[in-house]
């Protein structure tokens, strides 16, 4: 698991006025927020007794730990120690640790690391978040299965024609290619024409997409919330976003956090539909990964047969 990166924790309307646990990298952290609605991350283990802050409660701009009462800031150090007095001057010792976070995208983003400001890579980018001209619902999925494992899933193209047979088939397997990859240090994405089948449920799907119509498909991945960001051009004018921000809740466990934009049939009446397909995407892959072995990637490629399909993976 890799740190000095940002993660998402939770969603931002998860966290209102009492403390929150959660789970990453295989520690416990809470989350509440202070008096100006700023949200703070601790780690959930009271120096004291070991109490778990997260089942505690929030006091001005402190949280309070259920087993004595101790009182943490926005930092991490001890205001207040109810045996002892408000007189009472804890030493500078009686701290835990504190982590920096911010808000985007309706989540929730912690920096788990000891890296300066100045060296941390930027968050992913998402412009379409709050642009009316799209239309969002959220979702998430737990994975058993090592957080590299579900990116390197969600940026496979070539999976796509035995997995999802929405978005690919057999037939077309060899016609699908990459056309360019772009890379830095901290994300990467590229562009790729697919062939995949003409939707069949109804009338209205048929009319989206004609039996062998290319398909645009734009993967990205960014180190920070090991993000997953994948948009589809099913034509000219109707394009899907798909935004997932992979949390490692421990070495075999995932939390994705999703957010899926279309460009077309934006009334809420489509929320159910789009969720449903979405939740069968999630669980195609699901039977793939979590049967993968091993659990977690091979620290070198060359452990690893690859193709020209795996050059955006392997480069």
């Amino acid at each position: 698991m890799l740190i000095n990166l940002w993660y998402v924790a939770e969603w931002s309307d998860t966290v209102k006025d009492e403390p929150v646990h959660v789970r990453m990298l295989g520690q416990d952290f809470v989350l509440y927020r202070d008096t100006r609605g700023k949200v703070h991350c601790l780690s959930d283990v009271c120096l004291h007794r070991g109490g778990s802050l997260s089942h505690g409660w929030t006091r001005g701009d402190c949280v309070a730990c259920p087993y004595h009462g101790w009182r943490f800031n926005n930092e991490g150090r001890v205001t207040l120690v109810p045996s002892e007095g408000e007189d009472f001057t804890p030493p500078d010792r009686a701290r835990i640790d504190a982590y920096p976070t911010q808000e985007a995208y309706g989540m929730i983003w912690v920096f788990l690391g000891d890296a300066p400001e100045e060296e941390r890579f930027p968050l992913p980018e998402f412009p379409e978040y709050d642009d009316p001209n799209w239309k969002a619902l959220t979702d998430e999925w737990h994975w058993k299965s090592e957080a590299a494992r579900v990116v390197e899933n969600g940026i496979d193209i070539a999976h796509a024609s035995f997995v999802h047979p929405v978005f690919g088939m057999e037939a077309t397997a060899q016609e699908n290619h990459i056309v360019s990859i772009e890379k830095t240090d901290y994300y990467g994405k590229s562009e790729n024409l697919q062939y995949p089948p003409q939707f069949k449920e109804n009338w209205l799907r048929k009319r989206m997409r004609k039996e062998r119509q290319p398909t645009v498909t734009k993967p990205e991945w960014y180190l920070n919330g090991m993000t997953v960001r994948i948009q589809i051009d099913i034509n000219p004018k109707m394009s899907i976003i798909m935004f997932d921000a992979n949390t490692p809740v421990d070495e075999h466990n995932t939390r994705t956090f999703a957010t899926q934009l279309r460009s077309f049939f934006k009334a809420d009446f489509f929320d159910k539909g789009s969720r449903k397909r979405l939740r069968k995407i999630f669980a195609e892959d699901t039977a793939i990964i979590e049967r993968a072995a091993p659990n977690y990637l091979p620290e070198r490629l060359m452990n690893e047969m690859s193709v020209k399909d795996d050059k955006f993976m392997s480069t």
